[in-house]
């Protein structure tokens, strides 16, 4: 079906390409921008590729079901979440011969185009609206509050190597394990999507914290190892440190596990 929809969107380009010679301006004079538009536009007006609207403006989800996270259910179903929309986007564009890649930006996923000289975020969740939205980093970096810490360190805003991409799979079926009750299974795909993909903040919180409540099946309360021990840990580490992390201004105690996905 991919290989389908990808000679449908080559065959379409054949035909739209003159029309981005006549105004290219209205394309940043990029040919390769005017072309992640006719694939946007083609699997959301022609296929019909849309967000979950049950998942749209969740606070918390627990994602039961892997269609919400995998290629499978956002093709099958015609409605996904970042994670499975940036992915088709990711496998057309591919498929086209085109440099994407997916990317992070904080717990969600882009689709980045990047030829070594020019880059182009396209937020794959923009359905509704003619398919397409590309924005700059530096609008992607205020408006999900990316600290500077989140780039440097490798993690957000750029496009990932095969190799990362296949630990982002790992951890959304990490994610999928631990929200159905199996933590051993979730353990065991977090640690290997670390190892592909090392940097990622995301994947750092998520596995600390199946590590911990894994650690409840392995220690007595008071043992060392269990989670108090972690906690008295933490505290005569850090406690001294006059500061403690906040979101939305409230103290965090915490992990907070946020939608896959966003409009």
């Amino acid at each position: 079906m991919a290989n389908e929809w990808a000679e449908a969107v080559k065959s379409r380009l054949t035909r739209v390409e003159p029309i981005f010679h006549q105004s290219p301006d209205g394309w940043k004079n990029d040919i390769n921008l005017f072309r992640l538009g006719v694939l946007c536009e083609y699997l959301e007006c022609e296929v019909g590729i849309e967000y979950n609207e049950e998942q749209r403006n969740a606070k918390s989800i627990k994602y039961t079901n892997p269609s919400d996270l995998f290629l499978n259910g956002v093709m099958d179903t015609r409605q996904g979440t970042c994670a499975n929309m940036a992915a088709l986007h990711v496998a057309l564009g591919r498929r086209l011969g085109w440099p994407v890649s997916l990317a992070c930006v904080n717990s969600h996923f882009i689709c980045r185009y990047d030829d070594g000289e020019v880059t182009h975020n396209i937020e794959a969740t923009q359905s509704g609206y003619g398919g397409f939205k590309t924005d700059p980093d530096e609008y992607l970096i205020e408006e999900n509050s990316l600290p500077p810490i989140a780039i440097s360190s490798g993690s957000d805003l750029r496009a990932l190597a095969p190799r990362e991409e296949l630990g982002v799979l790992l951890g959304l079926r990490g994610r999928h394990q631990r929200d159905v009750g199996k933590y051993h299974e979730s353990e065991l795909s977090y640690l290997l999507a670390r190892n592909l993909y090392p940097t990622s903040r995301r994947l750092y919180l998520d596995s600390m914290a199946v590590t911990i409540r894994r650690s409840e099946s392995l220690f007595d309360p008071n043992e060392l190892g269990s989670p108090l021990s972690l906690c008295d840990y933490i505290l005569s580490e850090y406690a001294h440190l006059d500061r403690m992390p906040t979101h939305d201004g409230e103290p965090v105690l915490g992990i907070i596990y946020e939608p896959i996905g966003k409009e």
